[in-house]
């Protein structure tokens, strides 16, 4: 995907509530936004288990926001959460570098 400030194969962050299992989440809450993320392009789901999943999707979407410039494309919406401090420094580990 191309993005203001170079390119992602990133198309949605999203996280399940706490203690909410993968299945329970993609097959729940999570189905509508995971079809508008394959409409949009998305092949391949990418998750890891972590005890806060709110402040860590927070902490994503800033750190994407910052590199890239706008959200993943299915984050920006017009019914989706911006990050809470977009505008703080950060680096995720594994995406693609900007132009």
């Amino acid at each position: 995907m191309d993005y203001r400030a170079g390119r992602s194969a990133m198309v949605l962050y999203a996280c399940s509530d706490a203690g909410e299992t993968l299945r329970v989440f993609v097959a729940g809450r999570g189905a509508r936004d995971l079809d508008r993320a394959i409409s949009a392009g998305a092949r391949w789901i990418r998750f890891a288990a972590t005890p806060n999943p709110r402040p860590e999707l927070d902490r994503l979407l800033e750190g994407f926001v910052e590199r890239f410039g706008s959200p993943p494309i299915s984050n920006s919406g017009p019914a989706r959460r911006e990050p809470a401090a977009a505008g703080r420094r950060g680096a995720i580990k594994g995406e693609e570098e900007p132009r």
